[in-house]
């Protein structure tokens, strides 16, 4: 586990979401990979510095959070993607 985020909301109620290092993936199973086509249309690999421009800044941040707590071999703790003393400073 790389990352856990808490993201309250008083609409939808706190939700608690993680994130995994997953591994990589060989070559030869890149081949194998289906799409279910009503919800996904493509896939992509990306470099942490084209993330923000792929997705919403919420999920950005967990990203980039996780990709950093790899890198350090270290788990993060986020509210609402972000380090709570980054937040708070």
């Amino acid at each position: 586990m790389l990352v856990v985020d808490w993201a309250p909301n008083p609409g939808e109620g706190d939700k608690v979401l993680y994130l995994f290092d997953g591994g990589q993936l060989a070559p030869e199973t890149l081949t194998l990979i289906a799409l279910q086509a009503d919800e996904l249309k493509s896939y992509a690999f990306l470099a942490p510095d084209e993330i923000n421009e792929r997705t919403i800044p919420r999920l950005a941040r967990r990203i980039l959070a996780a990709t950093e707590a790899r890198r350090e071999g270290v788990q993060a703790y986020l509210e609402h993607g972000e380090h709570p003393q980054k937040a708070s400073a």
